[in-house]
């Protein structure tokens, strides 16, 4: 597991997965007292679960509030059920109230939404937009990258491949 932390509050966790190879991340959020995780994936079981989990218990004690989890796929729940379990957070589904800060923008991909985090200026695109190993952002087939873009992020969070601090152009 790596864990990059990209601003107070503001957090990246990867993994790699075992089948394909492929960098799986996630975003942890503080918005106030509540915690946002947006497609969130758990370090394989071990020794990188174990200190996940005490990290998020510490901050969950910290900051006294609700958790969030938040994806951008529907149709690829990663271990959302089960740090839903973990947290006894809610789990957005359509036509919920979004967790304050927080926005769902269009991709324009079917099934899939970005979030947007007002309070860090950091957008959560999940596959839609991407980093390659050149850091250079991509857009998936059908991404709508020019409004994402649009959004003036301060930051990118992808939910697979490599964390570049992005300057989006």
């Amino acid at each position: 597991m790596e864990v990059t932390r990209i601003d107070e509050g503001l957090w990246r966790w990867s993994v790699r997965d075992g089948e394909t190879g492929h960098e799986m991340a996630s975003a942890y959020l503080e918005h106030g007292a509540e915690i946002v995780l947006v497609d969130p994936i758990l370090p394989p079981a071990g020794e990188d679960r174990e200190r996940f989990g005490r990290a998020l218990a510490r901050d969950m004690a910290r900051l006294g509030g609700s958790v969030h989890v938040l994806l951008t796929r529907v149709n690829d729940p990663r271990d959302a059920d089960a740090l839903v379990r973990m947290t006894a957070g809610t789990l957005w589904a359509p036509g919920d109230p979004l967790p304050s800060g927080i926005g769902m923008h269009p991709t324009g991909i079917a099934g899939e939404v970005a979030w947007w985090s007002h309070v860090h200026r950091a957008l959560m695109p999940g596959r839609a937009l991407a980093a390659g190993p050149d850091g250079v952002l991509t857009a998936a087939p059908g991404a709508d990258r020019a409004a994402l873009i649009a959004l003036r992020p301060a930051v990118i969070i992808p939910s697979v491949g490599p964390m570049e601090r992005i300057a989006p152009q």
